[in-house]
């Protein structure tokens, strides 16, 4: 046997003497460096225990994450300068560190900010050396920055750039840090500030130092269910206004997601007020401020109505009424114009001249928004230009701040009544608005006045997908004629999709819409309304069998006739869900569908109904029977156009009712 294996070397006890010796011979501070020394081999390694150790605990918070951060800070400081209009504008600082901590043995993150016109990024790295609880850990990760366009879309062209590091950790429990400081030229383009990130943190504090001579609006929304410690603290010359929140979750990029305004806790920065070479300068202080600048901006446009006319007149001619005027310039706009994102400094808020996107046929919405005034205006008509923000950001204009308005439109004034036009919605027939502007607050420009006004919501009935069906069933053999029509949002939906395909898969489209997804069906003698025309609903019907649907046992029938159930697949939320689905409208998808059956045959069963009904989604359904019919009536209905997570799992239970619904059979008894 081995004993030596295991066992201390053998000490030389004349050297540990010798060791002794210099010892006593030391002064204090030569014997408090030697005292360093020797500890720090146990220093590095109980600092090398402690990150694995918060990597474990971290790992057990954020077990999906490979990486995370136990810190991030982010600190606003103010001060003064001039806009590129030499006007008087308050700038902002922000410094941002962040330590990050591998949860994986080999682990990865890219990290990366963005900046454009309104702003630098002026310092972007890594540290060389992290500093730990226990001493300074040198970091092997350093790499190079990388400085690229932030654009690369079709359809839309801006002038965001970002900054970003490829990291890589060595092993787990690895930490690298990242330091970065961003400067705002000016402070109306400083909005939003997000607590959570792409990744997920242990801690994220924020901080604003308001110095003074500026007053500002620090607006919380979405603090609701998290639990952020706020503080304020006073220091020579400014007020600190400080906010922590710990064990952030990395946010997800979800399909049918809500937004991130409406759904995770952050603050909105409105510069009010500061003072400026002893004058006091004004801000966003209200709506009103607000709209000052926009319309500065808008003045800002040449636009030349004469190079315009010949069109207008020749849209207008032989329209006898206003309203007719209206849709024959509003459905050009829709159909002649290019949509195409802008943004590129101020001229990203400055509308592009009405005659530049008449002649190169395409606009962003501003520059749209901008054509369509005109000529509307050119033809007699009352119409101003006009700001909003869509259903994708949660702001009204008591928030006087440019995060409140993500597009522009174009209002005309008919009989006292306004009608909006949107004309980056292709399809949208006049009096008509799209789901994503509806209920909204709008901005109408006018001149030196504006008002707010809020676009009506179209009722869910308007936004209708009516399936009617009549079948016969003769020798086991089940055919009938179904029709389907479509209106409001559900229509509009159709024509934008079924308007960019190539012909020959327009008729490949009409075939499969009316096979509704379902591989029982056989569709045949399709015909369809007049899908050149916006007004009118989209009327598509034929000839159907569904004789798959017929199972014969003797003289026993099991058929089913509810062949057209709604798909939801798509809404189906796992447990690591972080949003709300945000549907494409408010709908209703009714079904009526008669069944004729044979002289002689009896329903023996028919399938029990179903009621189910909440704030957001409802569904009723029926069967009826009366003499040789049976009768079936279904009705799903979705009143907000929202699936609220609260609700996840009365939803999960409500769709589980519904498929079993779906799947109900009809007994039939032959003579």
């Amino acid at each position: 046997m081995n004993f030596g294996k295991g066992r201390e070397p053998q000490r030389n006890i004349s050297n540990y003497f010798y060791i002794g010796v210099i010892i006593i011979s030391m002064n204090k501070s030569q014997k408090l460096f030697l005292a360093i020394i020797l500890l720090l081999p146990s220093m590095l390694l109980a600092q090398a225990d402690d990150d694995i150790f918060e990597a474990n605990r971290l790992k057990k918070v954020f077990p999906d994450d490979r990486v995370a951060a136990t810190i991030v800070e982010e600190e606003f400081n103010f001060d003064k300068g001039k806009s590129e209009d030499k006007l008087p504008v308050v700038t902002a600082l922000r410094n941002t560190g962040i330590t990050f901590l591998a949860l994986r043995e080999r682990a990865s993150i890219q990290y990366f900010d963005f900046y454009n016109s309104f702003t630098r990024i002026t310092s972007f790295k890594q540290l060389e050396k992290v500093k730990g609880m226990f001493g300074t850990k040198k970091n092997y990760n350093v790499g190079y920055a990388i400085d690229r366009s932030a654009s690369s879309s079709e359809i839309f062209s801006d002038d965001s750039r970002v900054k970003y590091f490829n990291i890589g950790f060595t092993g787990y429990g690895d930490v690298t840090r990242v330091e970065t400081e961003k400067k705002y030229l000016d402070s109306k383009y400083l909005t939003a500030v997000y607590f959570h990130s792409w990744f997920p943190a242990k801690e994220k504090i924020i901080r604003f130092k308001v110095p003074d001579w500026l007053q500002v609006d620090i607006r919380e929304f979405n603090f609701e269910g998290y639990k952020v410690v706020k503080q304020k603290t006073q220091e020579k010359g400014a007020t600190i206004y400080s906010f922590k929140l710990q064990n952030l979750l990395a946010m997800k990029n979800e399909p049918r997601g809500i937004g991130a305004a409406y759904q995770y806790p952050h603050v909105v920065v409105v510069v009010k007020s500061f003072t400026y070479d002893g004058k006091t300068e004004k801000g966003f202080g209200d709506v009103g401020d607000l709209y000052n600048w926009y319309n500065y901006l808008y003045k800002k446009c040449v636009n030349k109505p004469d190079e315009l006319k010949s069109k207008v007149t020749e849209l207008t001619k032989g329209k006898n009424t206003d309203i007719d005027k209206v849709k024959s310039i509003f459905y050009w706009v829709q159909d002649n114009i290019r949509y195409i994102a802008f943004e590129d400094g101020l001229a990203g808020f400055i509308p592009a001249t009405a005659q530049e996107v008449y002649k190169a046929k395409y606009g962003d919405c501003k520059g749209m928004a901008n054509l369509m005034t005109e000529m509307l205006k050119i033809a007699g008509l009352e119409a101003y230009m006009t700001w909003i923000g869509t259903r994708h950001i949660p702001y009204d204009y008591t928030l006087p701040s440019l995060a409140v308005d993500n597009h522009c439109i174009s209002t005309v004034v008919l009989g006292g009544k306004e009608y909006y036009l949107d004309g980056t919605e292709k399809y949208v027939p006049f009096g008509e608005y799209a789901w994503r502007i509806q209920g909204k607050e709008v901005l109408i420009g006018k001149g030196d006045k504006y008002e707010v006004k809020k676009v009506p919501v179209q009722d869910k009935e308007k936004n209708k997908i009516l399936t009617q069906t009549t079948f016969q069933l003769k020798d086991n053999v089940l055919k009938g004629h179904v029709k389907a029509t479509l209106t409001g949002e559900q229509r509009t939906n159709f024509h934008q999709f079924y308007h960019d395909l190539p012909n020959d898969d327009k008729k490949k489209l009409i075939q499969r819409f009316l096979e509704f997804g379902n591989k029982n069906l056989v569709v045949s003698n399709v015909k369809t309304s007049d899908l050149n025309n916006r007004e009118i609903p989209v009327v598509v019907e034929g000839d159907i069998d569904l004789s798959n649907y017929v199972i014969t046992e003797d003289k026993e029938i099991y058929l089913g006739i509810d062949f057209y159930p709604e798909d939801l697949r798509g809404l189906n939320p796992d447990k690591d869900r972080q949003q709300d689905y945000a549907l494409h409208s408010s709908y209703v998808a009714q079904d009526e569908t008669e069944l004729i059956l044979p002289a002689g045959y009896k329903v023996i069963s028919l399938p029990a109904s179903i009621t189910e009904k909440t704030d957001d989604y409802e569904v009723t359904g029926s069967y009826s029977n009366k003499d040789n019919k049976v009768i079936f009536k279904k009705i799903l209905a979705f009143n907000t156009g929202r699936i609220r997570k609260a609700d996840f799992e009365n939803w999960k239970a409500f769709t589980r009712k519904l498929k079993d619904f779906n799947s109900n059979l009809i007994l039939i008894k032959k003579p």
